[in-house]
């Protein structure tokens, strides 16, 4: 990395790199010599306002301002170039300016009668979200004492930005409370997006939702003298999304340096849609809430049916179109159904100790239930009506020829050839349960609570990775490739190396199109522990604290899995996994 006179060295690295057919590599270290810098200003604010109107009618009102403002600066100094690479130092410069405020007024009126409780909430919402960027770059430059200068630069590009979000809703809800037994909740609202074209910009959402809590009845109370709580609640409504970015229905022009007679011309950004409008999900929920023994056992259990038929995805086009999407409403029926239980418990609860447990599990399901003209869409090859989204639909992998060392996929319809056509239905990447479980004990002036998450899954191995970057490439790989075929009898799941487009290029190039780059990817984390203690009243008196706590908390401590990859989690060995880190500290209350 450095040469005899202690600085980098650039001409073995030229000449390692250059053979390989590769002159775009430079020495690493070479990064440091490049400065970031970076001043922030954040200011936030909120105001809550209420009025007694009468005494059973309140208006009340919530204010939000949020403006943060950026500027960076990146330098290249000569020290980072490669001398032999012909170019000069260089800067960029970028500030943005980003803006939001909210007003949220509401009118409530509250009315208890012999009968029950009545709550009426009127409401509306305004927001604003405004952002502003400008980007400069230099080149050129003639001495590393002017990177500071973007005028001091002889070659300037320069970028600017400005987006604008705003978004209203009046909304109205009414619930009914009678006798503390049953309960009725209506809802209504309309919204308005800036995110849509002026026809489109309007949606309106509802629900409504019911529950009876017969624990109150005699005869329960009578017949099932243990059941401390008992709830059965039902609703049904709609939901609405606009979250796909700002100006997608406009046609949407960008600069470019090229120059036609000695003008700079203009591309298209994007292909814009002006017909797409809200995304509307139904979504129906039944659900049992039960206590025993005190409410010593809590257990709840829910099933849920969602269906959408006009998602707003960023819809795939062929290539043929110059463009390889466009936002859309997605055309197909999809429904997502699932239970959800907890069981919580008081394991234990005496003076000075207590122990409660807590478990969550949720399985879900997801299927495609129609898709107009799905055999001649851009999606023909990867979903199948009544199977999910996250279908493997793919080659099926047979595994590494002991014989020649390469991978193998089965050719379905027999004719030589593998392509769609050898496509086999093989599972799907949606979780088939997750959930975790929490305790928490308590003994005097100690706290301790721990959280176990878990998840059953198929996720991307690491054939995935070597698919993209074949072995003998310029690319780390990881340790199993050890483990490859390098004679004929070897059986091993990693097929021969190649450096060149040979007959295992291709098939490695075939991976990621076959079920081979997925394994089982499920695992148990322990996600959080804390750990606290409280010093005794007594000390703290004399010195007017009311509270003192040290604590230490760890996030990520243990892994339990058999995938064979970077992380369960992420999948990908070019995201950083999650960190185990561990925090102590003390906190005072006076």
């Amino acid at each position: 990395m450095y040469d005899s006179s202690g600085k980098l060295a650039w001409q073995d690295a030229g000449i390692l790199y250059s053979s390989l057919g590769n002159n775009d590599i430079v020495n690493p270290l070479s990064l440091l010599q490049e400065k970031y810098k970076s001043v922030n200003e954040n200011l936030l604010g909120n105001l809550l306002l209420s009025y007694k109107i009468l005494p059973d009618l309140v208006f009340r009102s919530s204010f939000g301002y949020n403006t943060f403002r950026s500027d960076e600066s990146t330098t290249r100094p000569t020290t980072a170039i490669d001398p032999n690479s012909g170019e000069l130092p260089s800067s960029a410069f970028a500030n943005s300016n980003t803006r939001n405020w909210i007003i949220e007024p509401q009118l409530e009126y509250s009315r208890v009668t012999a009968l029950g409780k009545l709550n009426i909430l009127l409401g509306n919402t305004y927001q604003d979200k405004s952002g502003s960027t400008s980007s400069m770059n230099g080149t050129n430059y003639n001495s590393d004492l002017l990177l500071n200068s973007i005028a001091a630069a002889p070659n300037i590009t320069a970028y600017n930005d400005f987006v604008q979000y705003r978004y209203t809703a009046f909304f109205g809800r009414v619930n009914y409370n009678l006798y503390d037994k049953y309960i009725l909740n209506i809802s209504a609202r309309r919204d308005g997006s800036s995110r849509f074209a002026p026809e489109n910009r309007w949606a309106n959402f509802g629900a409504v939702g019911a529950a009876w809590i017969f624990s109150s009845e005699p005869i329960v109370k009578k017949v099932l003298p243990f059941l401390s709580f008992g709830k059965i609640r039902g609703s049904y409504g709609t939901t609405g999304n606009d979250q796909i970015g700002d100006y997608k229905f406009l046609n949407l022009w960008s600069n470019t340096t090229n120059t036609y007679n000695g003008l700079s011309g203009l591309y298209p950004k994007a292909l814009y849609n002006p017909g797409y409008s809200w995304e509307i999900n139904k979504k129906l929920e039944a659900a049992i809430e039960l206590g025993f023994l005190s409410d010593d056992i809590l257990f709840s259990a829910s099933f849920y049916n969602n269906r959408s038929s006009n998602q707003l995805i960023s819809y795939s086009l062929p290539t043929q179109t110059g463009f390889f999407n466009v936002i859309r409403n997605f055309p197909g029926l999809v429904e997502n159904t699932g239970w959800e239980m907890t069981l919580t418990t008081k394991n234990f609860h005496k003076k000075g100790f207590s122990w409660t447990t807590s478990f969550n599990i949720t399985i879900p399901k997801n299927r495609l239930l129609a898709f107009p003209g799905l055999s001649t869409s851009s999606y023909a090859g990867r979903y199948v009506i009544g199977q999910s989204l996250n279908l493997i639909n793919a080659l099926k992998y047979t595994g590494v020829d002991p014989k020649t060392g390469i991978y193998t996929y089965e050719d379905l319809n027999k004719d030589g050839q593998l392509t769609t056509a050898d496509y086999q239905v093989q599972g799907n990447l949606d979780p088939k349960f997750y959930g975790g479980l929490q305790n928490s004990i308590t003994y005097r002036q100690f706290d301790l609570s721990f959280f176990f998450e878990f998840r059953k899954q198929t996720g991307l191995s690491y054939l995935n990775q070597l698919a993209f970057t074949p072995p003998g490439w310029i690319y780390n790989q990881p340790d199993l490739v050890l483990n490859r075929w390098q004679q004929p009898g070897n059986v091993s799941p990693v097929q021969q190396f190649t450096s060149g487009y040979t007959n295992a290029y291709v098939a490695i190039a075939q991976l990621t199109n076959s079920n081979g780059i997925y394994t089982d990817a499920s695992f148990i984390r322990l996600k959080n522990v804390s750990l606290s203690y409280h010093l005794p009243v007594s000390w703290l008196g004399k010195y007017h604290i009311r509270n003192c706590r040290l604590f230490v908390e760890a996030q990520n401590l243990l892994t339990i899995t058999n995938y064979k990859g970077s992380d369960p989690e992420t999948q990908n060995f070019y995201i950083l996994p999650p960190l185990r880190s561990i925090v102590g500290g003390i906190q005072f209350n006076f």
